[in-house]
C-alpha cells in the first residue's frame, strides 16, 4: 500500500464519496429513532421537550434560536436579570433561529434539522481526512464507521458509589462532545463545530503544502466561523496547526508562501476572535458565567477508560505515524498537542476535548495499516471485532436515555434537572407569559419550569440554569426563602421589586423540591402585591402589580 506522498488534500472518487454519503445517512437518521421513541411515549396532552438527556442545556441554545426567531440579532442571556449589554452575536443560533422564522416550524423541529444536517457533514469530513491518511478503501470505511460507533470502558461501571467515572458512559460526568456518536446523536453544535474544525485542517494543511490561496481562504472561512459560533476550538486548532508547519519549514516541505498563507488565514479568523475578547473585556455576563463555571476536565485516566479501546491502538499509530505521510503527523499532532491542551491551566480546559476522538480513531485503523496491506482479510476482521467492542457504551447510552425518557428524568430531578416532559398545565402557563415586546419581563419561577420559559415565552427568568445564571446555588437559596410560609410578604414584596421581579410562577408538585422539609409554601393569592393573571390546575401565574 503506498503511502500519499504529500500533505496535498486528494480528493477521494466519486464512486466512495457515494458510499459514505449513505452510510452518513444511515446513521443520522439512526440518531433519530430514540427521538421517535421519547414522541410516540408522550402522554396524551403533555409536551416533548424534543430532547434525551440534559435538557437544561439544550433550552439554552433554543433560547438563543427564538430570539434571532422574535427578529433579534444580538443574544442576551435569557436565565438571569442582571444587567447585560446583550452584544453576543453567535451565526449558528442566529441562522437557525431565521429558518424557524422563515418556515414557521417549531423550535425544536429546526435543532433536529441542525443536528442531522451537521452530523452528516461531519461524518464526511471525517471520511475526506481519512481519506488522507488511509490508501486501503476498505480502511477508510471501516475508519468512518469506527469513529461514529466508537466509546470505551463506561458500560463496565453502570452505577455505584466509588465507581470510575469515564467519560463516555458510566455513574459520573459523560461529555458528548468528546464522543463522535453522541457528538451526532445530542447537538448540533458540536457536530458543527467540529466539522469546521475538520474543513479548517484539510484546507490549511492542502494551503501550506501547495501554496493554494483558494484553500487559505477556505481555512479562513472555517476559522471565522469557528471563532464565532465555538471559540473554544480554535485554540487547539491554532497550536496543532502552527507546530505543523514549524514542521514543514524544518523539514524544506513548505516555505515563505506558507507562512504568509498562514497569516492570511489568521487575519480572516481574527475578526471574531477580537470581538470575543472585546465582549469579555466589556464584563458580557453571558460569555463571563459560562468561563466560569465550567467543571475542570476528568482525570485522564478516566479520559482514556472513556476512549477505551480505540486509543491503544491509536497509540500505536503515533508511533507510526513518525514513519507515515504528513497527515498521519497531522493526526499524531493533534491527539498529542490536544490531548495535552484538555488540561491546559485555563477556565474552560475540558472543552478543549471536542473532537478528539476523530484522530484517536483514525490512528487506530492506521495502526492497522500494515495488516492491510499483508492479509486485508484480517485486518478487516479485526476492525470489525474493533468497532464491536467499542460500541457497547453508546448502546448502553441510548437505553438509559429511553428509560430517562420513560421516567421523565424522575430519577434526577433531585439534581434539580429539569424534566424532559412538561405537562399540559405547565406548558400552558408558560405560553400564557408570552407577551409580544416582553423581553424586559422577568419571571421568578422554580428553575425546573424556569428553564424552559426562554424558549417558549418572552422575558427573562430570574434563575433557570447552573451556568447560564450567575450565582445559581445562591438564588435557590433566595428562592426557597420566598416560598416558604414563614417568610413575612413585606420582605417578600421588597425582594420581588428589588429584583425586578414582573411575574410569579408557582406549580404545586415541583415547587416542594425548593422547601426544606415539614415547610409549607404561602398562599400566594392572599399577597395584596400579587395579581393571579393563569391558573390551570397545578400551576398559577401572578403579575407582580405596579405601585
Amino acid at each position: 500500500m503506498p503511502n500519499v506522498p504529500s500533505s496535498c488534500f486528494h480528493r477521494p472518487p466519486l464512486s466512495e464519496l457515494r458510499w459514505a454519503a449513505r452510510i452518513a445517512a444511515i446513521i443520522m437518521l439512526l440518531t433519530c429513532l430514540p427521538y421517535l421513541f421519547g414522541l410516540a411515549i408522550t402522554p396524551a396532552g403533555d409536551y416533548y421537550s424534543g430532547f434525551l438527556t440534559n435538557p437544561d442545556e439544550h433550552n439554552v441554545y433554543l433560547s438563543l434560536m427564538r430570539q434571532a426567531q422574535n427578529g433579534a440579532f444580538f443574544f442576551s442571556d435569557m436565565f438571569t436579570a442582571e444587567p447585560q449589554q446583550g452584544r453576543v452575536i453567535n451565526l449558528l443560533w442566529l441562522a437557525l433561529g431565521l429558518s424557524a422564522r422563515a418556515t414557521h416550524l417549531p423550535l425544536p423541529i429546526v435543532y433536529h434539522l441542525a443536528r442531522v444536517i451537521a452530523g452528516w457533514l461531519l461524518l464526511m469530513a471525517i471520511y475526506c481526512l481519512a481519506a488522507q491518511v488511509l490508501a486501503s478503501v476498505g480502511a477508510r470505511r471501516v475508519a468512518l464507521v469506527l469513529t461514529a460507533t466508537a466509546s470505551g470502558f463506561g458500560w463496565l461501571w453502570p452505577s455505584g458509589p466509588g465507581q470510575p467515572n469515564p467519560i463516555d458512559f458510566g455513574p459520573g460526568l459523560v461529555m458528548p462532545e468528546a464522543i463522535t456518536f453522541l457528538t451526532l446523536l445530542l447537538n448540533p453544535l458540536f457536530a458543527f463545530s467540529v466539522f469546521l474544525l475538520l474543513v479548517l485542517y484539510l484546507a490549511a494543511v492542502h494551503a501550506f503544502a501547495s501554496g493554494s490561496v483558494r484553500a487559505a481562504l477556505l481555512a479562513g472561512a472555517a476559522a471565522l466561523a469557528l471563532s464565532n459560533i465555538h471559540s473554544y476550538d480554535v485554540i487547539p486548532a491554532t497550536v496543532v496547526l502552527g507546530v505543523f508547519l514549524i514542521y514543514l519549514l524544518a523539514t524544506r516541505r513548505a516555505g515563505g508562501r506558507a507562512v504568509l498563507l498562514a497569516l492570511l488565514i489568521a487575519a480572516l479568523a481574527a475578526p471574531a476572535l477580537l470581538y470575543q475578547l472585546w465582549l469579555q473585556r466589556t464584563g458580557e455576563i453571558s460569555l463571563l458565567v459560562k468561563a466560569v463555571n465550567q467543571p475542570p476536565s476528568p482525570e485522564l485516566r478516566y479520559v482514556a477508560l472513556g476512549f477505551g479501546i480505540p486509543l491503544a491502538f491509536a497509540a500505536v499509530g503515533v508511533l507510526r505515524a513518525v514513519r507515515g505521510n504528513d497527515w498521519a503527523r497531522l493526526l499524531a499532532l493533534w491527539l498529542v498537542l490536544g490531548g495535552a491542551l484538555v488540561y491546559a491551566p485555563i477556565p474552560f480546559q475540558r472543552k478543549l476535548i471536542e473532537g478528539l476522538h476523530v484522530p484517536v480513531c483514525l490512528l487506530a485503523i492506521f495502526a492497522l495499516a500494515p495488516l492491510w496491506e499483508r492479509r486485508p482479510r484480517q485486518a478487516a476482521l479485526m476492525a470489525t471485532l474493533l468497532i464491536v467492542l467499542a460500541l457497547p457504551s453508546n448502546v448502553f447510552f441510548a437505553r438509559r436515555a429511553m428509560r430517562d425518557l420513560t421516567e421523565n428524568n424522575r430519577r434526577y430531578l433531585v439534581n434539580l434537572m429539569p424534566p424532559l416532559y412538561l405537562t399540559a398545565d405547565q406548558r400552558a402557563a408558560l405560553r400564557a407569559l408570552d407577551e409580544p415586546g416582553g423581553r424586559r419581563e422577568v419571571l421568578l419561577g422554580n428553575s425546573l419550569l424556569s428553564n424552559y420559559a426562554p424558549s417558549l415565552s418572552a422575558g427573562r427568568v430570574y434563575f433557570g440554569h447552573w451556568s447560564e445564571t450567575p450565582g445559581f446555588a445562591h438564588k435557590i437559596g433566595e428562592y426557597s426563602w420566598f416560598l416558604r410560609a414563614s417568610t413575612s410578604d413585606v420582605p417578600r414584596e421588597s425582594f420581588a421589586r428589588a429584583r425586578g421581579i414582573t411575574y410569579v410562577l408557582r406549580d404545586q408538585g415541583l415547587d416542594a423540591r425548593y422547601l426544606p422539609a415539614g415547610e409549607e409554601a404561602f398562599d400566594a393569592s392572599r399577597s395584596p402585591w400579587l395579581e393571579r393573571v393563569f391558573a390551570q390546575g397545578t400551576v398559577v401565574a401572578y403579575r407582580v402589580k405596579e405601585r
